[in-house]
């Protein structure tokens, strides 16, 4: 199978610099079009994966981070302080397997999910080693994905492939911010209390 045309004669670190800034963007769809870029010749597993990795990890580093620079921030202090304060921490360390699978595997929850492990100062290491988990679970299962539906629809779908595949990505998040929407609606509160 030929290389993607644009990419033919490239510099070889240009693929996975453009995987790299692609998931600080949007990791999920960074990482199906990583799969489609390999299954099309663009790249290399070897080069798109590790890149895919390291990607995904500095993003959700500077989550964790952003979190705990908030608490320094006077106006968020006050509530890095307290009982409510020791009961969270002590209820998200107890979770923090669960939930940092979860919040990796549900679209929209990474940015406040890893923030706030960072605000309630879960021990640093035993978020990286369940998000390092995580990440490789998660990151190798869409890669996989992705390359193999490159491989299967690059002669069926030809340009329309990368509509498809960017529409499969957004379409369910989408789904689920009209289904929060409908679900914390005020109208649907007011609703329920007159029924």
């Amino acid at each position: 199978m030929p290389a993607i045309p644009h990419l033919s004669g490239a510099p070889s670190w240009l693929p996975a610099l453009v995987i790299l800034v692609g998931t600080f963007i949007h990791e999920d769809l960074a990482t199906l079009a990583a799969g489609i870029l390999v299954a099309e010749g663009g790249t290399s597993i070897e080069v798109a994966l590790p890149t895919l990795y390291v990607g995904v990890m500095v993003g959700d580093l500077g989550l964790y981070a952003f979190g705990r620079f908030a608490t320094r921030i006077p106006g968020l202090r006050r509530f890095a302080d307290g009982h409510r304060y020791r009961l969270l921490k002590a209820w998200f360390d107890e979770r923090i397997v669960a939930k940092v699978f979860v919040v990796r595997f549900i679209p929209g929850l990474r940015m406040s999910g890893f923030a706030t492990y960072g605000f309630f100062a879960i021990p640093f290491r035993r978020f990286l080693l369940w998000d390092m988990l995580a990440v490789t679970a998660w990151t190798t299962g869409l890669f996989y994905l992705s390359y193999t539906f490159g491989k299967l629809t690059a002669h069926w779908l030809g340009v329309l492939q990368w509509p498809i595949i960017i529409g499969a990505a957004i379409l369910p998040l989408l789904f689920a911010k009209h289904l929060t929407r409908t679900i914390l609606s005020p109208d649907k509160g007011k609703q329920d209390r007159d029924a």
